[in-house]
């Protein structure tokens, strides 16, 4: 059996691509495949493929790329597979409107092609605070919004990274079901540094709230001396410059490491090095791919209390130390609580860390199957998939 991926993918370190190179790496260790090709988005084609032994991967397609939607339906009548699977976001396709409109209307094309389609939707937008998001198009944002949804839901399935959206759209009529995020790798708990660091790690954009965090982190160097703050990803595409401006006016303040883009092989040394890591975001278009990697590899998290991150703790019986939304002091004061707490940080990790080890790469991968059958009976294919988990293998 044939699977074509359609996602973004790395070198480019986002959230929605990293996630569809580690479960399309999971999927193909499953080996339920006999092929899968990865038709992946990626601003540089400078591939980045060395773990999949599998696993076609054609960069064929860049983000605000005016033929991006040719491209893939041309790939696809060619390789006739027998399933997709689109990783989708609300930005996917580039950072205008029109791009990702235009992408969005892949899925229902991909259905009228008679191939049984399965897209994973991370953002709902139009449940947003699309004023904090900046979203484009002024008074039309909110129809930009629906349109969205509408279009990208347009699948044999829709799978959804956090149970509250799959309950949204299901009483909305979409077939659809959660499958949370989870680990990418085996769940290890690595041992706390001593160093006070904290570890902001996401694209860089206004509503992530660096800029609070970067006040908070000013009033605690007075009284933490010694603490130290990384700021690692890569620039939002939709906020050209932002990242530039901010780390020029934090021009000759101490302990701060700006670190860019970082590449996947040194993911995991970003959290070695932490202690806390803070999502301060003022504004969330979906789950947390960082929520689930502190976890993964136990380190303490700090976050606003925002819908969003509430629903993904109560959904994934995770604890997070939270915060109140645009609240410097309140953000500081909860960095600063848990640093001073040994016992209150190993209580969070020791129980996240529980939590993820029944999220993990296997578990999402056989979630994936069970969606991926659905999509051919729905479509009414003689092709199924054994679920069995002592063994799953072709039927």
């Amino acid at each position: 059996m044939h699977l074509t991926v359609v996602s973004p993918f790395p070198p480019t370190i986002t959230g929605i691509g990293q996630y569809g190179y580690h479960i399309t790496k999971a999927i193909e260790d499953s080996g339920v495949f006999s092929r899968i090709t990865v038709l992946a988005g990626a601003k540089t084609k400078n591939g980045h493929s060395s773990a999949f032994h599998q696993a076609e991967i054609d960069y064929c397609w860049q983000p605000d790329h005016l033929k991006t939607r040719s491209i893939i339906l041309s790939r696809l009548k060619r390789l006739k597979p027998d399933l997709v699977w689109l990783n989708l976001g609300a930005s996917v396709f580039g950072k205008s409107p029109l791009a990702n409109v235009a992408g969005m209307f892949i899925p229902m094309q991909i259905q009228q092609m008679g191939i049984p389609t399965v897209v994973t939707l991370h953002e709902l937008v139009e449940l947003a605070d699309l004023r904090r998001l900046n979203a484009p198009g002024g008074l039309f944002a909110p129809a930009g919004a629906r349109l969205l949804t509408e279009l990208a839901t347009r699948a044999d399935h829709v799978c959804l990274t956090m149970q509250h959206y799959a309950d949204w759209l299901s009483n909305r009529g979409v077939d659809c079901t959660h499958i949370p995020i989870g680990s990418y790798q085996s769940p290890e708990q690595i041992k706390e540094n001593e160093q006070q660091e904290l570890l902001f790690f996401t694209t860089l954009a206004p509503f992530k709230g660096l800029e609070l965090l970067l006040q908070a982190f000013k009033e605690l160097q007075r009284e933490i001396p010694q603490i130290t703050l990384s700021i690692a990803g890569a620039e939002h595409a939709r906020f050209p410059g932002y990242a530039k401006d901010l780390k020029a006016q934090c021009a000759g303040a101490t302990n701060i490491k700006w670190l860019g883009q970082v590449s996947e092989e040194k993911v995991k040394d970003l959290f070695k090095h932490a202690k806390i890591v803070v999502l301060p975001y003022l504004a969330s278009t979906g789950s947390s791919s960082v929520l689930y990697q502190s976890a993964t590899w136990g380190r303490a998290v700090v976050a606003s209390n925002l819908s969003e991150h509430l629903h993904l703790a109560n959904e994934n019986n995770l604890k997070i130390e939270f915060f109140k939304n645009g609240n410097v002091q309140s953000l500081k004061e909860t960095i600063r609580n848990l640093l001073n707490s040994p016992g209150q940080r190993m209580s969070q990790i020791n129980h996240n860390f529980d939590s993820i080890k029944k999220l993990t790469p296997k578990e999402t991968s056989e979630h994936y199957i069970q969606a991926f059958n659905h999509a051919l009976e729905k479509c009414q294919s003689p092709k199924r998939i054994n679920t069995s988990r002592e063994e799953i293998r072709l039927a």
